[in-house]
């Protein structure tokens, strides 16, 4: 038999001795107290060892190239430490990137660069030149526009084309001040309320010059046509260009332009058709052929929208409400409730761009609840925004459609953002105009009308103009418009 002698330690002994009296369980339980504390000491040491280098542990070079994720599903378990100064990061924190957009649009500096501002104005206040005023009021802010991008179901992608855009048109300004060729009223103004949608005036940060120079022609042009912006097509060139002048004292309140912007106005009202609409060369005798009764819904359409603008912005002229009421009811007139259409100029059924005309028209008017309106939307909710099938009129009527569709707001409004906003923006040339609709840059258009009665250098601005300001109607226009 084997025996083994254990020699216990000194200190032993003299516990014993000393606790010779106390009862064995109890020194039973101090005895396994003891081992608890030693042994349970030594694990938690151990795991807080091992935790620290599974937090901790640097990785290697390449892994640094890769960009930053969450964890892996089976190590999100896994406590997380914030650094500290015994635990340095790994990497510098990026630098926030500056731009001009709003926060709430994060990530769109990467699809546009921000506009270079301009040269030094110090020629604004030059004599013959316009006086802005110190104190001027835009309609929206950087916050507010991104807040109603947002909301309105635009992107970063929309305000990218919309900044691509408007450099482009910055660019193609003609030396005099004017965009366009043969219609360059039209298209001045055309260029005008581009940027004016986008909130730069003339003492804007970024595109003021530019701004400047376009509303000083249209003074000027006033001036040398004693009191008309244009001598030919007036209907439509006075038009726009009014349109152009009223927002922009709307929004600058610049005592400068009030008198023309009031001349301006008296004109499209005196020369209002019997009928209410307006007619070519502003014509107010009536027509003897009995199915052209004055003018037509396209021609009423921009002269409805100049002399809203007029009325936003508090121009005082004789007969202003009463135009506006009689314009109301030709467009009333022309719809026909069987086929939920405006007609050209007699009650009947127009193309579809009419449609979008007279839903605008009776929004503008005060009139979007009424019958025609509504039963119009009806129709418009089964247009479609398809490029390839477009033609050269097709800009005219999304323009019309988008406005209307956006004021309609509800379903409407979600219907034709989903169908035209992506449309527009992938078809966008690369700098930033656009070409005409059904073709793309460098390619002739399939229908021959437009080139047919204009210089070269109107149908891009034409173009660029009405579909940029398709992706500005997010901030361009509160829904006010009796379109609810």
């Amino acid at each position: 038999m084997l025996t083994t002698t254990v020699e216990l330690p000194a200190w032993t002994h003299h516990v014993i001795a000393a606790h010779r009296n106390v009862p064995f369980y109890l020194v039973a339980v101090l005895l396994h107290l003891l081992f608890v504390l030693v042994f349970g000491t030594i694990e938690m040491t151990s795991g807080a060892v091992r935790g620290h280098l599974d937090v901790f542990n640097a990785p290697s070079p390449r892994a640094l190239d890769k960009p930053l994720t969450t964890p892996p599903p089976d190590r999100r378990d896994q406590p997380t430490l914030p650094p500290g100064p015994e635990t340095p990061r790994l990497a510098p924190v990026p630098r926030a990137i500056t731009t001009p957009l709003p926060d709430v649009l994060s990530g769109m500096s990467q699809l546009a660069p921000a506009p270079a501002l301009e040269p030094p104005r110090s020629n604004l206040h030059a004599p013959g030149t316009i006086k802005v005023p110190d104190a001027y009021t835009l309609r929206v802010d950087l916050r507010q526009r991104g807040d109603a991008i947002r909301t309105g179901g635009g992107s970063p992608h929309t305000e990218g084309a919309v900044l691509r855009a408007l450099n482009w048109l910055k660019a193609n300004q003609n030396a005099d001040g004017s965009w366009g060729g043969r219609y360059r009223a039209a298209m001045t103004g055309l260029a005008l309320l581009t940027f004016l949608a986008h909130g730069e005036t003339q003492a804007g940060p970024n595109h003021a010059e530019t701004v400047q120079r376009g509303v000083q022609w249209l003074l000027d042009t006033h001036q040398r046509h004693k009191g008309r912006f244009a001598v030919e097509h007036l209907e439509y060139q006075h038009a726009i260009a009014t349109y152009a002048l009223a927002e922009d004292y709307a929004m600058t309140r610049n005592s400068a332009l009030l008198p023309v912007v009031e001349q301006a106005v008296a004109l499209i009202v005196n020369h209002q058709s019997l009928n209410g609409s307006w007619d070519y060369g502003y014509n107010r005798t009536a027509r003897p052929d009995a199915k052209r009764p004055g003018g037509d819904t396209s021609i009423t359409g921009w002269n409805v929208q100049a002399l809203k603008a007029a009325s936003n912005a508090d121009v005082q002229v004789a007969g202003l409400d009463a135009a506006m009421k009689r314009a109301q009811g030709f467009l009333q007139a022309v719809y026909d409730d069987k086929a939920r259409r405006f007609g050209y100029a007699v009650r009947g059924v127009g193309s579809d761009a009419l449609v979008g005309v007279g839903i605008l028209g009776l929004q503008f008017l005060g009139a979007g609840n009424s019958r025609e309106a509504r039963g119009a939307l009806i129709t418009a909710r089964s247009f479609r925004c398809d490029w390839d099938r477009a033609s050269e009129a097709s800009s005219y009527g999304w323009y019309y459609i988008t406005q209307a569709m956006f004021q309609a707001g509800a379903t409407a409004w979600s219907y034709w953002n989903r169908e035209f906003r992506d449309e527009i923006v992938k078809h966008q040339a690369a700098d930033g105009r656009w070409p005409v609709p059904g073709t793309t840059p460098g390619t002739s258009a399939p229908d021959a009308g437009w080139r047919q009665v204009a210089d070269p250098k109107d149908a891009p601005v034409y173009h660029t103009t009405l579909l940029c300001m398709m992706l500005e109607v997010y901030y361009r226009y509160l829904p006010t418009f009796g379109g609810r």
